[in-house]
């Protein structure tokens, strides 16, 4: 059980490192036009999430399977994703359309 909770709390970490490094590298109207071109909606976003974790471990699994550290699938494979899920999330919008520009 500790195992679980430390490769959580450690992919938490990998998540929001990523989110904020994409949310500083990337300007917000590129954001934003990236999130309108690829994922529209939150259903989108959901299914792109699930599509991406989905091949991500199953290559990750065949290379470690492959090597024969498949023993560690649980801790490699959650870590590679946990960027990715940063990504998109970064890519999300933190305002809506009405709302006013700062100036």
């Amino acid at each position: 059980m500790m195992n679980f909770l430390v490769s959580s709390v450690a992919n938490l970490i990998i998540i929001l490192i990523s989110f904020f490094i994409f949310k500083v590298i990337i300007s917000g109207p590129t954001r934003h036009r990236i999130y309108e071109k690829f994922m529209s909606s939150f259903a989108k976003f959901i299914v792109y999430i699930f599509l991406a974790s989905t091949v991500i471990t199953s290559l990750i699994a065949l290379v470690l399977y492959k090597t024969r550290y498949i023993a560690y699938i649980n801790v490699v494979a959650p870590a590679l994703v946990s960027p990715i899920i940063g990504f998109v999330a970064s890519t999300v919008p933190t305002r809506g359309a009405g709302d006013k520009k700062q100036a």
